[in-house]
């Protein structure tokens, strides 16, 4: 199979590949979509009364304030998110994903990042080598064995 066969199937793999991705896509969209338009139907059901005012204890106990902000506005129960719950929805977006991996490889292709990985690559390299003439050099002495102490008595007689 010559080369022009085999870009020609990975490009076609590829293509079936993308088409199931945007399949997939659209129908979870549009299961958010009638999530989201019930739950809106849901809460315009729903009728948040005020709540009753609570009779304030004797004893004045200083309470440590909550995580959790509730307001209620115009019939609507507003919570207000925590710190934590921002970050963890914010992070798991898949464009600041996006955004953290691109920001990652402008940094990696930088060019005093590039030169400093270049390098370490280089003496890894360099040292891989050093190691495997090293061994190839002792694997040659123990197979050869030592040279013979008489001087020229191995040349040939």
């Amino acid at each position: 199979m010559s080369v022009q066969w085999v870009i020609l199937v990975v490009t076609a793999v590829l293509a079936v590949v993308a088409v199931v991705a945007a399949v997939v896509t659209v129908r979870a969209l549009r299961q958010i979509k009638a999530v989201n338009r019930e739950a809106r139907e849901d809460r315009a059901a729903l009728v948040v009364t005020e709540p009753a005012p609570v009779p304030e204890p004797v004893a004045q106990v200083e309470e440590a304030p909550s995580a959790e902000v509730v307001r209620v506005v115009e019939g609507r129960v507003i919570v207000q998110p925590t710190q934590d719950q921002v970050v963890a929805a914010t992070m798991t977006r898949p464009a600041v994903r996006l955004n953290i991996v691109a920001a990652g490889l402008a940094h990696a292709l930088r060019p005093e990042s590039r030169d400093r990985i270049l390098g370490l690559m280089r003496r890894e390299y360099r040292a891989r080598k050093r190691a495997r003439q090293r061994a190839a050099r002792a694997a040659a002495r123990a197979t050869n064995g030592p040279p013979p102490a008489g001087g020229r008595d191995w040349v040939g007689s």
